[in-house]
């Protein structure tokens, strides 16, 4: 499904960099720590606090004699450390150590090479050898199989014995991410949060082409046509819209998706019906609405004829190089790659906007998942009250709490120095993501904070925190406009409510109706079916296995609520 932990992991990342103080675009100052002022701050996002967590009597502790717990990494390319460190003895695990007793151990060192982590678990499922205590999965799949194994234990009565008063109310808050790990009643995992937008598509404009035909950015879908008319009567040799066909979900890539055009009926996922039941977008009236639309669009020049060739960052190329004048995506792609277009192009203006509305008159897009790893515990590890323990000091830095070890970056000398015993996010030879950890909540989960975001203060001015001084160092004007637009309407993200694993009839039949899926989508907007065509594709999905997959996935959903 689109919005999945590869495509994450690689094209946010230098939205996770600048963040991390690696990038110089846009820098304030010095990237010195600042003191706060005098004078009243404005009011900043807060971490609030539910009753029954505040009632919790866990507390903070460090282990004597010392816990070893041991996990597995993939190391990639990028992946550095300084000074004599090793991946078992760095700034980060030091700390742990230091601080909570907890010692760093990876019973695996792998290169980072396709799927080589999950391989090397199946390996050792079919030879018996015994697991790491900690393991990050990202494969729905592979979780349902180390589940069947019985090497991994349910976490139920730990969580509640030994979590956090914030890690338990974070999961309170976001409750539907048990529903990845839960299977006959029991918590097999811990899930990885996901902040619930990083994904979620916004519109990026060329503003100067805006302001150079007269038009308003567009609320709606007539509105939106509108302006691709007048941009392409413009710029007759140019392409109003970019967009990425090339992926097997041709209209959801990562960039230059037209998820938008569907309205609340989003394709490519499992969503609810009018009777509670999961239904599976691309089959519904919705689906055929769209591409109508969408290759009127094509058949009037608005849309690139090569569309269907293009990924992710070929789109994007067309609006770097000038070429494009629109296109949908993430907010973090302020930061990369859409900063490249002012650079590229004299007098280009790139504004974030809100997405206009459908063709069925509603604003929608496909959600950010829920869940992007999970946290998976070997049968007899005997330390989850130091599990606990590590995860509720990750979870600091994310809540912006002023007391976190980790409030100006996870190592000094990788991605922050000090200077004048203040911290400085301008690191000579550049800053390295320290990442040699057991288990950390990731993101900020959804509903922790309140008040303005870090992107509205920092975009304001406002540096009155360490979090603000780093944020304000790294990132450009460009990348928090985006990112404040991705945090309106968090309530028109349509979520792929199937987090669970492939569903029997799904492992032998979903590729064939992927296919189906994916060639009826490009033919149909190149003019080479019909409608006739599309209403037989919707038919054909359901009795060559479609129904069955829908029948086995709602079963599934019953079970999981």
């Amino acid at each position: 499904m689109r919005k999945g932990l590869g495509k994450w992991m690689s094209m946010t990342l230098a939205a996770a960099v600048l963040l991390t103080g690696a990038g110089c675009s846009g820098k304030s100052g010095n990237g010195e720590a600042e003191p706060s002022g005098s004078s009243s701050p404005a009011p900043t996002q807060t971490a609030v606090s539910s009753p029954s967590a505040e009632a919790s009597p866990w507390a903070a502790k460090k282990f004597d004699p010392p816990v070893t717990i041991s996990s597995a990494i993939a190391i990639r390319d990028l992946d550095k450390l300084r000074g004599g460190d090793t991946y078992e003895d760095n700034p980060l695990t030091r700390w742990y150590k230091d601080n909570l007793g907890i010692v760093t151990k990876y019973k695996w060192l792998l290169t980072d090479q396709g799927d080589a982590l999950n391989q090397k678990i199946r390996l050792a499922l079919a030879s018996g050898e015994e697991l790491p205590d900690v393991l990050p999965i990202d494969d729905n799949v592979l979780l349902n199989e180390l589940i069947e194994s019985g090497q991994i234990m349910s976490i139920d009565e730990m969580f509640d014995k030994y979590a956090s008063p914030r890690t338990k109310e974070a999961y309170e808050k976001n409750p539907d991410v048990w529903t990845a790990v839960t299977k006959d009643g029991k918590k097999w995992g811990l899930p990885q949060i996901s902040d619930g937008n990083i994904g979620d598509s916004i519109m990026w404009v060329r503003q100067d082409w805006l302001d150079a035909v007269g038009l308003p950015a567009p609320k709606t879908l007539a509105e939106f046509e509108a302006v691709l008319a007048a941009f392409k009567a413009k710029y007759p040799g140019k392409t109003p819209l970019a967009v990425s066909g090339k992926a097997m979900q041709p209209l959801a890539g990562y960039m230059g998706d037209a998820e938008f055009v569907f309205g609340a009926t989003q394709p490519y996922i499992w969503d609810e019906s009018a009777d509670g039941k999961l239904q599976y977008g691309s089959v519904q009236p919705g689906f055929k609405s769209g591409l109508s639309k969408i290759k009127e669009w094509f058949d009037k020049g608005y849309i690139n004829k090569e569309f269907a060739t293009h990924d992710e960052q070929k789109a994007a190329s067309l609006f770097t190089s000038g070429d494009a004048g629109i296109i949908f995506g993430p907010g973090w792609m302020g930061a990369w790659p859409l900063e490249d277009t002012t650079k590229n192009v004299d007098g280009a203006v790139v504004k974030p906007y809100e997405l206009p509305s459908g063709v069925d008159g509603e604003v929608g897009r496909i959600g950010t998942k829920l869940v992007y790893i999970t946290y998976v515990f070997r049968k007899g590890f005997e330390h989850m009250d130091a599990l606990f323990q590590y995860y509720d000091v990750s979870m600091g830095s994310l809540l912006e709490d002023p007391d976190s070890p980790f409030a100006a970056g996870a190592g000094e000398g990788y991605d922050y120095v000090m200077k004048d015993g203040k911290p400085s996010w301008d690191v000579p030879d550049g800053a390295i993501e320290l990442r040699y950890t057991i288990a950390t909540v990731g993101n900020t989960p959804p509903g922790m904070l309140t008040g303005e975001t870090i992107f509205e203060r920092v975009a304001a001015g406002k540096k009155d925190t360490i979090y603000e001084q780093k944020l304000a160092f790294s990132s450009s004007p460009l990348y928090l406009e985006g990112r404040i637009v991705s945090f309106k309407q968090l309530d028109k993200a349509r979520r792929n409510k199937f987090i669970g694993a492939p569903v029997p009839t799904m492992v032998s039949k979903w590729p064939l109706l992927t296919q189906m899926e994916s060639e009826a989508t490009v033919s149909y907007i190149y003019g080479k079916t019909t409608d006739a065509d599309l209403d037989k594709y919707m038919q054909d999905w359901m009795s060559k296995g479609g129904q069955k997959v829908t029948d086995e996935v709602n079963a599934w959903y019953a079970s999981s609520k």
